[in-house]
């Protein structure tokens, strides 16, 4: 058991190494030696907690997501709302902890790498249904499922958007005006839902006895 905790604090220390070495270097060039001396440790170690460094940046995606993942749960209240549970995931995605230049880096490093490396590019896949479905589970509470389905894509296209703007120009959009912005796109998103569906004309309905005419042949 103890030796347990010791794998995982060491695993540990060296995803959040791989996130500040990537903040600094980028992906493509740093080595495991660049992570293992940020993390103060052998290169032989790191071999020793990860089998290079395609398994090493698929653990730090998983534990970004997971960290996220941890943050909208503790937003979540007792039973909450389809529109809570869609706060707190826009919420969430944009705590300070998250929104950090370290982490908007290592996101978008991983994105253009994982166009060549199948086992991250099947990671982000995994990462993006879990959001995806967590979206719809609220929005198909609120309107038909065919609006859910653009509203859910439409909003996570805007929060990767908002995350890809922080790693290009740190500091241009804060995490107050992403979040602001997106809760305004769902609440204009879900107006205009619910304006279509009272204007959709109701269908007739035959009187009891009436038939419906034919068209002569």
């Amino acid at each position: 058991m103890v030796r347990l905790k010791i794998r995982d604090y060491r695993r540990n220390e060296l995803i959040q190494a791989t996130i500040d070495t990537i903040a600094v270097k980028g992906l493509a060039d740093i080595t495991l030696a660049d992570i293992a001396a940020q993390a103060g440790m052998s290169p032989a170690l790191v071999s020793h907690y990860f089998d290079g460094k395609t398994e090493l940046l698929e653990a730090t995606l998983r534990s970004l997501a997971k960290a996220i993942a941890e943050s909208i749960l503790i937003r979540f209240k007792a039973d909450p709302s389809p529109l809570a549970r869609m706060h707190a995931i826009i919420d969430a995605c944009f705590e300070a902890e998250h929104f950090r230049p370290g982490a908007m880096v290592a996101w978008t490093a991983a994105w253009l790498y994982m166009q060549t490396n199948p086992r991250l590019a099947e990671v982000q896949r995994v990462i993006n249904r879990r959001y995806r479905s967590n979206m719809l589970f609220a929005l198909k509470q609120l309107m038909p499922e065919p609006i859910a389905k653009d509203i859910a894509t439409t909003l996570f296209a805007a929060i990767d958007g908002f995350w890809l703007r922080e790693a290009i120009d740190r500091g241009a959009v804060s995490v107050n005006d992403a979040r602001r912005l997106c809760r305004s796109y769902l609440a204009l998103a879900l107006q205009a839902a619910t304006q279509v569906s009272r204007q959709k004309p109701a269908a007739k309905r035959t009187r009891p006895g009436q038939r419906r005419s034919r068209s002569a042949k």
